[in-house]
């Protein structure tokens, strides 16, 4: 295929094109699922294909096909031009690219145990001993329990007219579960989720006590809570919520087409002060083994470690090879395409904030009333205005420095920029394992984020009526 995208490359430079590339991608995949004790789907999918992107007279075309062969590659540059022409005579304004020096490599990920080398029957057997032990120690309180395997490999050749020609190859593996129980006035859900740039050995290495176990008890736990009282409490998130919060809050506001389409509340402030000083944000696509790590993005520039927010002063944001040509900078690696169908688009990686230096007793130490979050469930922000929310898995009351009841049913909600600046300490803990599927614009790519123990100095907690039981 190597040979076809070089071929696909010279047509288009003959038809006189200002920028071509032209990615091959081969994606496969296989889940399982079992849930209340019996294996509920197993599935598997394989598909190829091609697409040809070119900015031809100031504006972008795109084709793509399955299954391609030269022939079909051809019609794929033809509609890519006819798009473009079209395009060329409605655009407001001309697209550019950054010029960047070519790169030509090959790159894998390192996998112990290759997930197609397994026998089906040792994977439902792994989730199904997960599942059972979660239903298990639930006993009469459970309600459902629905545990889940997946792994996918990815192939993707990139050539450009630039002269880049690169080809990486990735394997993925997560494991999921949720747990539901009920005791006839309330339902309580808790999740273990674990997902990694690795082969199967991942799966094999998932502890069912702090795995299985752990959501079953949390789950039985949440039963017994309190909701948490409504009002404003200083707030510590721990590092998955930190992650929650740094992806929804800051990471999709520093994406620069968000930025150059006017709907970041961080346009404009470039070298200026958003946050306090203690924070420091980066996203980084070269974590080794992270779920959200890559080697090149989807226009064959080499992932790189991007720092958005350096001690509270905004320093970068993430970019394709379109947004560093409009602002004037160079690309960081931060297009990607989800699959051959779809062009390339401004993505996070592994986003987190930088850890602090003392402890977390110490952290909480002067807090007299205040609400520690646990395990980031979901999240959404505003970018245009600002505006996030985040809901916790499990949490707990902090009084008088310590740790005390566990309470339930917690959300959040705030200012970006407000609550950046009211960051006012950082733990030395350091955990990135929120894996996940972020969309945008109908592509999914995958995600991870993390970071420290984090204390504001005051959110907006969502429980009940303050002084409620």
């Amino acid at each position: 295929m190597r040979e076809l995208l070089e071929w696909l490359r010279d047509q288009a430079l003959a038809r006189g094109v200002q920028f071509a590339d032209a990615r091959y991608v081969v994606r496969s995949g296989a889940g399982i699922t079992v849930q209340d004790g019996r294996a509920d789907s197993l599935g598997s999918g394989y598909g190829e294909g091609v697409g040809v992107r070119v900015l031809f007279n100031g504006a972008w075309g795109f084709g793509s096909a399955n299954w391609p062969d030269r022939e079909r590659a051809a019609t794929c540059l033809e509609q890519a031009l006819q798009m473009a022409k079209e395009a060329a005579a409605h655009a407001s304004q001309e697209a550019v690219v950054a010029q960047v020096e070519p790169v030509r490599a090959e790159a894998a990920t390192s996998v112990a145990v290759p997930p197609a080398s397994v026998p089906l029957e040792r994977k439902v057997a792994l989730i199904s001993g997960l599942e059972g032990a979660a239903r298990a120690r639930a006993g009469d309180k459970v309600a459902n329990t629905v545990f889940s395997y997946s792994e996918g490999s990815f192939k993707e050749t990139i050539c450009n007219t630039f002269g880049t020609l690169v080809t990486q190859t990735a394997t993925r593996v997560m494991v999921s579960g949720m747990v539901v129980a009920a005791d006839g006035q309330t339902r309580q859900v808790a999740r273990e989720r674990k997902g990694a740039l690795a082969g199967f050995e991942l799966a094999e290495s998932i502890s069912t006590e702090a795995f299985a176990l752990a959501a079953a008890d949390r789950a039985l736990a949440l039963l017994a809570a309190k909701r948490a009282p409504a009002g404003v409490f200083p707030v510590v998130m721990d590092p998955t919520f930190t992650g929650l919060f740094v992806h929804e809050a800051l990471g999709h506001n520093a994406e620069a087409d968000i930025v150059l389409e006017g709907g970041s509340i961080i346009e404009g402030k470039m070298g200026q002060k958003i946050g306090a000083e203690c924070v420091t944000i980066v996203d980084d696509g070269t974590v080794p083994g992270s779920w959200g790590s890559y080697a090149y993005d989807s226009e064959g520039t080499p992932s790189q470690r991007r720092v958005i927010v350096e001690k509270g002063m905004l320093k970068g944001y993430m970019h394709s090879l379109e947004t560093a040509g409009r602002m004037g900078v160079a690309p960081n690696g931060s297009a990607r395409a989800d699959g051959y169908g779809s062009v390339p688009i401004v993505r996070m990686s592994n986003t987190y904030i930088e850890p602090g230096a003392i402890s977390f007793e110490d952290l909480i130490a002067d807090i007299e009333v205040g609400v520690l979050l646990c395990g980031g469930e979901w999240g959404y922000v505003f970018c245009e205005r600002g505006q996030f929310t985040g809901h916790a898995g499990e949490a707990f009351m902090i009084r008088d420095g310590q740790v005390a009841e566990r309470v339930r049913d917690v959300s959040i909600s705030g200012m970006t920029l407000q609550t950046l600046e009211d960051m006012v300490g950082l733990s030395r803990d350091f955990v990135l394992e929120f894996p996940g599927t972020c969309g945008k614009n109908g592509q999914g790519a995958p995600v991870n984020g993390g970071g420290p123990y984090l204390k504001v100095r005051q959110l907006v907690v969502g429980g009940q009526e303050a002084g409620g039981g």
